[in-house]
């Protein structure tokens, strides 16, 4: 019953984050086709921009924000509520002294972006809008962090997952209404963007009082021994988020400064569907954190063992189907995405399958990463990002500086943290995973190298289908999605899951079609 109960809740936080994200993502895709029509490329390259420089600030925070659920959550499900309180607490007025110590940095970039990055004339009122509502919804955001815990402390991350839904749909109405009877302009997002994350704190807060009603917010369980003792743990999450801003999160930025404001709009814009993808099975690896915590709190290493497997497919089950279907289908999905950017759909395809190659590796040992936080060892992994994030950048700028590779700067400006990435990825990352939980260095190989099996038989297959289908209408797009959709969960169902996950999975479709 235990077993049952725990795979059902698990289904039912899946279902629901799935839904969230793809809501989510929904809005994105409508919205940016409409901003390229409207004010160009480079004007989409700014909303990556800005996200991207969100994603510098919160380095900030991370150290402490990154620990914040594990330290809470080890506590209440060891029912040591004074322990709880006190992590709760000295965590979330940590916080109000980050964003009050980011405050200053942030209103001087907004102040003084157009002399950071090339921006056009025109857009530089606009786009200094976007960042500094995107820098305000970060500080909101980091208010909240603490909040949030509750549904992953109790793991019902579905009731997260089913607000964050809400919010986006005030998010897209917002949108719709700004873009459809006033004068097209970027900074909607950032408004948008910040209403959705200021209901989303209000859900938080009363989640916590309903999820942990032994959670009570009061200045007395603040200690700065706490604090000091989450930093050092969480302090390896900041170099490590360092790692991956120079690995991932600087392409933008260094095309905008070193080729131009089109070609950075061209690297944003493909961006977006990497950003989906990589969401779409990021959001899945998350929905078993709770669960790993859970069981190693209570010290069950088998369970959390064969949770970890599970979750290594799953991700990749999210992860592989989309990443196939770009490559065989990508330039008829442009096509019909992007139809005022017909002229330029191959860059944006070369762009998107180069940015995306990481996946043949990342789909799978996405859920691994959860590892070095559950179990408290940060530091190597962290080093190792960091190093990888600092390659990157030597490599890219040795590229840059050889004249007979400057036609294609740009490519190995989008490729280079791809190929690093599954560099790193099929060597270190599954060892010390495997290390992490005394396992053989070998433990994950199999799942690994079953998921590229496919992954790439998936590939050959919708390439193959590509060439018999004509796509020329949006009808045609859905059609191709299905297509792909039912062929690719059919050869990971008997390919890529073994007995157990093939079992779990009808069994739960039993269910629903029994309640049906």
């Amino acid at each position: 019953m235990k077993e049952t109960s725990k795979n059902k809740q698990l289904i039912i936080n899946m279902a629901a984050s799935l839904l969230s994200c793809l809501v989510s993502l929904g809005i994105s895709f409508l919205i940016t086709p409409t901003v390229i029509y409207k004010l160009g490329s480079e004007a989409q390259g700014f909303v990556t921009m800005a996200n991207n420089f969100v994603s510098y600030a919160a380095i900030a925070a991370m150290a402490l924000n990154s620990m914040a659920g594990r330290f809470i959550t080890v506590k209440i499900h060891q029912n040591d509520a004074e322990g709880a309180n006190r992590y709760f607490n000295s965590v979330m007025y940590a916080n109000l002294v980050i964003v009050a110590v980011l405050l200053l940095p942030c209103t001087l970039v907004v102040l003084y972006l157009e002399k950071l990055v090339n921006i056009s004339p025109a857009l530089v009122t606009d786009v200094k809008l976007l960042f500094a509502t995107m820098f305000l919804n970060f500080m909101v955001t980091i208010i909240a962090t603490t909040f949030s815990t509750a549904t992953f402390a109790a793991n019902r991350l579905d009731l997260s997952a089913l607000r964050t839904i809400e919010s986006q749909i005030l998010k897209a109405a917002l949108l719709i209404v700004t873009f459809t009877f006033l004068p097209i302009h970027v900074s909607y997002i950032g408004y948008a963007t910040l209403l959705a994350n200021v209901y989303l704190f209000i859900t938080y807060i009363h989640y916590t009082k309903k999820l942990l009603p032994q959670i009570v917010v009061s200045r007395k369980y603040f200690d700065i021994r706490t604090v000091i003792e989450i930093l050092s743990a969480g302090v390896w999450n900041t170099i490590m988020r360092a790692g991956q801003a120079l690995t991932n999160g600087i392409d933008t930025l260094i095309t905008n400064l070193w080729i131009g404001k089109a070609e950075s709009g061209y690297i944003g814009t493909s961006t977006t569907i990497v950003t989906a993808v990589n969401t779409l099975y990021e959001t899945i690896s998350a929905v078993f954190t709770p669960s790993l915590t859970i069981s190693f709190a209570k010290g069950n290493k088998k369970e959390l063992t064969e949770d970890l497997k599970s979750a290594m497919k799953l991700t990749g089950f999210f992860a592989n189907i989309p990443l196939c279907y770009i490559i065989g289908f990508g330039m008829s999905f442009y096509y019909m995405w992007l139809p005022s950017e017909r002229a330029i759909l191959p860059i944006y395809y070369r762009l998107t399958v180069l940015i995306m190659l990481g996946t043949l590796v990342g789909g799978a040992i996405s859920p691994l990463f959860n590892v070095y936080t559950v179990v408290n060892k940060l530091k190597w992994n962290s080093i190792v990002t960091l190093l990888m994030g600092v390659l990157n950048v030597i490599v890219v700028f040795i590229f840059l500086e050889i004249p007979a590779f400057h036609p294609y700067g740009i490519y190995f400006i989008a490729g280079t943290s791809s190929f690093l990435g599954i560099i790193k990825n099929m060597t270190f990352t599954p060892m010390y995973a495997a290390h992490c939980l005394e396992l053989p260095k070998h433990a994950f190989y199999p799942t690994i190298f079953r998921y590229i099996f496919v992954t790439l038989l998936m590939s050959a297959v919708f390439a193959g289908m590509n060439h018999f289908i004509t796509t020329t209408s949006w009808g045609m797009v859905i059609v191709d999605i299905l297509l792909c959709g039912i062929v690719g969960s059919l050869l990971n169902f008997f390919l890529l899951f073994e007995a157990r996950e093939r079992a779990i999975f009808l069994d739960n479709i039993r269910r629903i079609l029994h309640r049906a």
